[in-house]
């Protein structure tokens, strides 16, 4: 298993690309099989062989659409004209203006039957019409047969991979930036760019393979229900400490910038206090984190937190005995830096607990029990 892992590493190539070549080798050999235009076939198959088999249904409807509009219009001012150049100028702003007004994306579809049939000649033109239209409808079946048939793709296994790998970095890069907040310790500028980047793509990524997971199966069929619809929520979670890593980011930048302005004066044992409840909040979110993984990910039992403010109201009590301390402009500074990653980093222990308290209610029930607690308004979430 190790060696085949390594061997699609090493792979210039996908099974989608696979999958093309093989549609277009079928429908070029089956239009050449019957003297059809075989390069039509083959481009007609290659346009169709899509991410998903249901993407390929709906690209596959609307290339049927537009051929038979281009084809319409082909047939109309060949007959009521003739066909040839001339012809083809006329019809061709008049094929994209009724593509687009139809509501399709697809001009170039739109565009090929309608050169295809003006190009025919006038003796034989409704003969050649419905010859020359044969070759889409085989570009398109052979298109779908193989997407549909040849190595279906395994999105929602590429998505729970994605996922993990976003959350290591994305947890592990605002628990950084919190970290080096309380110890005034700034992330290199060019790795700051490179993990927001990386978190970026793999944001990106994950939204991908959940759009084409749903494509695939749909959310009314999918085994795992309430863990596909937390799934979803999952990404916006990542999301957020993404945004927030970067307030963070630019919080310490500001907080170490004024304090150089300051003289870099000592920090009071009770702002001490403060950072120490900060960090220990750090280290409660990194630990429910870990948990919401397993969980989410791994099946381990999840545990039930109380969702409340007990902890933020303590750090709120030693923010009132530092400020008896320190009145002013000094302790309006600081408490603005302060607060920016005291509230991120409440957004994440809080969020954390919401899905674990979600995965800890419905953990035992299975999609039916699911269904049905949706269905009767049990399920609040």
């Amino acid at each position: 298993m190790a060696r085949l892992k390594r061997l699609r590493l090493k792979m210039p190539f996908g099974a989608r690309m696979i999958k093309t070549a093989i549609a277009v080798s079928l429908s070029f050999y089956l239009a050449h099989r019957f003297n059809l235009n075989a390069v039509v076939a083959a481009v007609t198959a290659i346009i169709n062989v899509q991410p998903s088999l249901s993407r390929s249904l709906r690209n596959a409807i609307e290339q049927i659409n537009v051929h038979i509009l281009g084809l319409a219009v082909g047939l109309i001012l060949g007959y009521l004209w003739a066909p040839g150049p001339l012809a083809m100028g006329v019809a061709t702003p008049l094929v994209i203006w009724l593509t687009l007004k139809l509501g399709f994306g697809d001009v170039v579809m739109a565009l090929v039957p309608m050169v295809i049939i003006l190009s025919s000649p006038e003796e034989a033109f409704l003969s050649e019409a419905l010859y020359r239209s044969l070759v889409i409808f085989i570009g398109l079946g052979v298109g779908m047969v193989v997407n549909g048939l040849v190595a279906p793709p395994h999105y929602r296994d590429r998505l729970i991979h994605s996922l993990q790998k976003l959350n290591d970095v994305t947890a592990e890069f605002f628990c950084t930036l919190v970290e080096g907040f309380i110890q005034l310790k700034l992330m290199p500028d060019e790795e700051y760019r490179q993990k927001r980047q990386e978190v970026k793509n793999l944001l990106n990524e994950s939204r991908l393979y959940l759009e084409l997971w749903k494509e695939q199966l749909g959310q009314d069929k999918t085994p795992y229900p309430w863990q596909d619809q937390l799934i979803e929520k999952y990404i916006d979670f990542n999301a957020n400490l993404y945004h927030k890593s970067k307030d963070i980011y630019d919080t310490t930048m500001d907080r170490i910038a004024w304090r150089q302005q300051m003289g870099n004066p000592e920090i009071s044992p009770e702002f001490e206090a403060i950072l120490a409840m900060l960090q220990h909040g750090n280290r409660d979110f990194a630990r429910l984190n870990v948990e919401l993984r397993k969980a989410l990910f791994d099946g381990e039992p999840a545990k039930c937190y109380p969702v409340d403010d007990a902890f933020w109201q303590e750090m709120s009590d030693f923010v009132d005995k530092w400020h008896e301390k320190l009145t002013g402009a000094y302790y309006m500074h600081a408490l603005l830096f302060l607060a920016v990653v005291a509230n991120n980093l409440k957004f994440a222990n809080r969020t954390a607990k919401e899905y674990l308290n979600i995965i800890h209610e419905n953990q035992g029930l299975t999609g039916c029990e699911w269904r049905e607690k949706l269905d009767t308004g049990l399920y609040n979430h």
